[in-house]
């Protein structure tokens, strides 16, 4: 199936994080864009996050060493990698875990011990007629799409009252970024779900779904996908890419979407 792909898609598939533009320079969230992987975060946020495509076999340590030095100029001490096993060189997920680095606890967060990344290149169904699926547009309506993620992802007390803090600047940060746009799943006039979307090159790439668990079974999720195909179809990039843990994939996989190749999120704790 990844085959008929169209090459660039199929290299946005594989590594999503690297179709998608960066942020203005002026923006809080920093991206540093090097040798093949990149470094990004959030002023305050609990981690940052590592995508990899490429690093040099013999000189691993070394750039752990200088992703650690980073970081820490910024305040972090804490980072999630996420390494996809078409990253180069081959195997290099286990050769960070020799050096040091762990396996994602557990899927919370965001994040997964492991991951699949799947695209949709084909129109998916529609969404049930009785859930609405739009671009949030008020703060009030991101805060509370934001509260549904909290839950969803079992969020810790100490991360969720940092976020809370932060919904005002949020905001402020979200509508500054063109490129990143969240969505909120209604149902009976109530937000029940969140996702968000990174539009890149080649496709949009999903991040971050959920829907509250007393609205589950109801379609929300589905109609967070189609709003998010729609997105990019009008942007001209008729594709949606994603990195899909346990929880999410077997739906994805329902909906169409076609695993191109399976990943690793690690974790690095320093000082």
């Amino acid at each position: 199936m990844t085959a008929v792909l169209p090459p660039a898609l199929l290299e946005a598939a594989r590594f999503p994080e690297f179709d998608v533009p960066p942020p203005p320079p002026d923006h809080p969230y920093q991206l540093r864009q090097l040798d093949g992987y990149q470094v990004g975060f959030m002023p305050g946020a609990a981690f940052a996050i590592v995508s990899v495509r490429r690093l040099p076999a013999d000189r691993l340590a070394e750039q752990i060493a200088a992703v650690r030095s980073l970081l820490a100029d910024e305040g972090f001490d804490r980072a999630a990698w996420m390494v996809s096993e078409a990253a180069e060189p081959i195997g290099v997920a286990g050769r960070l875990l020799a050096l040091g680095l762990a396996r994602w606890e557990r899927e919370t967060e965001g994040f997964s011990p492991r991951f699949r990344n799947m695209v949709l290149a084909a129109e998916p169904a529609p969404a049930p007629e009785d859930v609405i699926a739009r671009q949030v547009e008020t703060m009030d309506e991101f805060v509370a799409a934001r509260y549904v993620a909290l839950d969803a992802f079992e969020v810790s007390e100490q991360d969720r009252e940092l976020t809370e803090r932060k919904n005002a600047e949020a905001w402020e940060w979200h509508e500054r970024l063109p490129d990143f746009k969240t969505f909120a799943a209604f149902v009976d006039g109530e937000i029940v779900g969140i996702a968000n979307a990174l539009l890149g090159a080649n496709a949009a790439f999903m991040v971050g779904g959920s829907v509250r668990e007393d609205a589950r079974g109801r379609g929300a999720y589905r109609a967070l996908v189609r709003a998010r195909w729609d997105a990019a179809v009008e942007r001209g990039t008729p594709a949606l890419t994603v990195t899909a843990g346990s929880m999410s994939a077997p739906i994805l996989d329902r909906l169409g979407f076609v695993t191109v190749c399976e990943g690793d999120g690690l974790e690095d704790r320093f000082s």
